[in-house]
Parts: structure tokens; C-alpha cells; sequence
């Protein structure tokens, strides 16, 4: 890393200089892409004091080196909506209070109009976007919606049509705006019939698999995602940063 990005990291970091975080008790939460990055740093922090669910892919090893008896992990492939058995059966067995819905990829390298992977672009479509409404779908068909209180998406500013002056990267923008469109419609469905909070969560900067250059340790945004959880505010229906700043849809 040259002299240059070393001086912005450090800036950046310096913005995150909270030192007493809030801690959620006592609660059963979902949390998706939970085998690494954000995610994973999530289900280690709550699993001092709740019950995780957490939703893996292909890669479970992170979450059996956790000798936790609250971890309850489950396979589940987001873009094969024929494989949610396995999760349907641990949402009838438990009530799940807050779901933390971190799943996300960027999808191909091919995203440019001349190039566009559309059959990658509809996996990721569903993942980013269409998979948190399957599974509130399945939480509702089983009536339990009403232990429900919360639902945080993760999403990225490059979700935020006002905010696109760029262009390119027409899977990963387009599946995160579909994530905010949807994100937005629930929290006036579900607060309206059953008082539920959603709330739409860019995280920064972060370095995970998919942003390996990112500047933010993804256990230390952990820390900003459970602390605004814990908050009091009424976060419904809000587009937001870890610090708080409001984005235009």
C-alpha cells in the first residue's frame, strides 16, 4: 500500500473512534452472509449474550471454529430459491427477533453494457435484493412476524441513484437499488401491521472478500451495526451510514 492510501486509511479510521458500544441481549437473531466479513464479525459479537442463526453459502469453516451452544448455522444458497428448506425448518423452530441481512456480492466482473453477464446478474439480483423478501415470506407463512422487531439491510451507497455519477458496475448498482426500493416498502408494510423497524445500513468502507482494499476492520463495523440496533431512535424507513449520516436514496 503506497504513502498515499496509507494516510487515508488512517484518516478514515479516525472517524471511527467510538469506544462504548451497546450490547444487544437476550435476542434471537438471523444473520445472513454470516461466514465472513461483516457478518461473521456480527455473530461473534452477539454470541456473548443472544442466539444467531447464521445463514451461510458455501463456506462454513469460520463459523465451526465458534464453540458457542447459541450458534445455530444453516446452509442456504440465496439464489436457488428451492433451497430454503433447511432454513424454513429452523424459522419454525425458533422466533427470531432481528434479522441482519448481510449477504451480498458484487457479482461478475463483466458489467459493462458491451459485456454484461446477464445470468450472473439475475443470481445476484436475487441474492442482494430479492432473498431477504423469501425468507420474511417464510417467517410470515409460519405466523411469526409478530416476535419480529427489527430488520436492518446492508446496503452500499452505490445503491444511491442520486449519488451515481459514475456509471459502470450495472449488477452490483442495480441490485442494490433494488435492495433499498425493497428495503424502503417494508418498512411501511411491516411497521404499519406489526410495528416492525427496517432499516437501510451502508457500512463504509470495510474490508471483506469482496472489498479487499477496503479500510475499515469488518469486526469494528460489527461493533457500529449492533451499537445502532441497540439505539432508541426510530431508524424506520432510514438510508444511513455506520455514522449516522443520512443518503439519498
Amino acid at each position: 500500500m503506497g504513502l498515499r492510501k496509507i494516510i487515508k486509511k488512517n484518516f478514515y479510521n479516525l472517524k471511527f473512534n467510538k469506544k462504548n458500544f451497546y450490547k444487544l441481549s437476550n435476542k434471537t437473531v438471523l444473520v445472513t452472509g454470516a461466514s465472513s466479513g461483516i457478518g461473521l464479525g456480527i455473530c461473534k459479537k452477539l454470541l456473548e449474550t443472544n442466539t444467531v442463526i447464521a445463514i451461510y453459502n458455501n463456506n462454513e469453516k469460520n463459523l465451526k471454529k465458534i464453540n458457542n451452544k447459541n450458534l445455530i448455522y444453516v446452509k442456504c444458497d440465496l439464489s436457488n430459491f428451492n433451497n430454503f428448506i433447511e432454513l424454513e425448518d429452523i424459522i419454525k423452530k425458533n422466533e427470531i427477533n432481528i434479522i441482519i441481512n448481510c449477504a451480498g456480492q458484487f457479482g461478475s466482473d463483466q458489467q459493462a453494457i458491451k459485456n454484461i453477464n446477464f445470468e450472473n446478474f439475475i443470481n445476484i439480483i436475487k441474492i442482494n435484493s430479492l432473498s431477504i423478501l423469501k425468507i420474511l415470506q417464510i417467517i410470515d407463512s409460519n405466523k411469526k412476524l409478530k416476535f419480529l422487531e427489527k430488520v436492518l439491510n446492508i446496503s452500499s451507497d452505490g445503491g444511491s441513484i442520486e449519488l451515481n455519477n459514475e456509471g459502470g458496475a450495472y449488477i452490483y448498482r442495480t441490485s442494490k437499488s433494488a435492495l433499498n426500493s425493497i428495503s424502503k416498502n417494508l418498512s411501511i408494510d411491516l411497521n404499519k401491521n406489526y410495528g416492525i423497524s427496517v432499516l437501510t445500513l451502508d457500512p463504509g468502507n470495510v474490508k471483506t472478500n469482496m472489498n479487499g482494499k477496503g479500510y475499515l476492520d469488518a469486526n469494528k463495523c460489527a461493533e457500529y451495526v449492533i451499537d445502532i440496533l441497540c439505539k432508541q431512535e426510530n431508524y424506520n424507513g432510514v438510508f444511513m451510514n455506520t455514522l449516522k449520516n443520512k443518503i439519498p436514496w
